[in-house]
């Protein structure tokens, strides 16, 4: 459960809950205007396996693409794209990984 802080010391680890709208994958926060931003992570590594994902009632498309949607934002190494034909792609780093996402995806 997430509990309510009027500060946060430097150099301490917090989390943050109801910004999903407002940030992709990383940002920097900061109660300073002029704070310079972070340097983002920088992943060398692209998605080596690819795979087309549906699901298994029709009916339920729209929990696919949120899934979709949370597991592009929670995870670096993942992408999410849709063909011109409609098709729903994800890529992962490796099968294990597209394993765990297909897993994630289930629950």
């Amino acid at each position: 459960a997430l509990e309510r802080l009027q500060a946060v010391p430097a150099g301490s680890v917090l989390a943050m809950g109801g910004l999903d709208a407002a940030i992709l994958k990383s940002a920097t926060l900061s109660s300073t205007p002029m704070a310079r931003p972070l340097a983002p992570m920088i992943f060398q590594a692209s998605p080596i396996v690819k795979v087309a994902v549906e699901p298994a009632l029709p009916s339920d498309m729209p929990r696919l693409v949120e899934g979709l949607r949370l597991l592009n934002r929670a995870d670096p190494f993942v992408e999410v794209s849709v063909m011109e034909s409609g098709e729903h792609v994800l890529g992962a780093a490796g099968e294990v990984h597209l394993e765990t996402c297909i897993k994630d995806l289930k629950t």
